[in-house]
């Protein structure tokens, strides 16, 4: 029985290299947020409830800026179709750069993020894996 289940896996693993299908979904809150002149305080971010959403499969990335907007009442998302994507195979980092929007995110790989929306504020939090 062992072996069936030791000759799933490595058919799992094959199947998935070959195919190269790989998919990522990160959720990342910021907990703190900083402009030029200005940190944001905790009100303001519990208030705006700033995130980052990134959906990473094969070579593809969108990343979906969020914050709540109050005029609707919720929170809304603009998406992004990612142009470039640099993984660092040494230690993990994935850093996804939009560049028509000077808009990057940097994914450390124990889940920190930097997120720099190209117009002189950052954001810094830690992501979730969705998926």
């Amino acid at each position: 029985m062992k072996l069936f289940y030791k000759a799933m896996i490595i058919i799992s693993f094959s199947t998935s290299f070959i195919t190269g299908s790989h998919a990522l979904e990160y959720f990342c809150p910021v907990s703190k947020k900083q402009d030029f002149d200005n940190s944001y305080t905790l009100e303001q971010l519990s208030n705006s409830m700033f995130s980052v959403k990134v959906n990473h499969r094969d070579n593809l990335a969108t990343i979906s800026r969020c914050s709540y907007v109050s005029s609707l009442g919720k929170v809304t998302c603009d998406d992004y179709q990612v142009d470039y994507i640099h993984k660092d195979t040494s230690v993990g980092h994935v850093k996804y750069y939009y560049f028509n929007g000077q808009f990057d995110l940097q994914i450390f790989s124990n889940l920190d993020f930097i997120e720099n929306n190209g117009r002189g504020s950052i954001g810094f939090g830690s992501c979730s894996i969705v998926n």
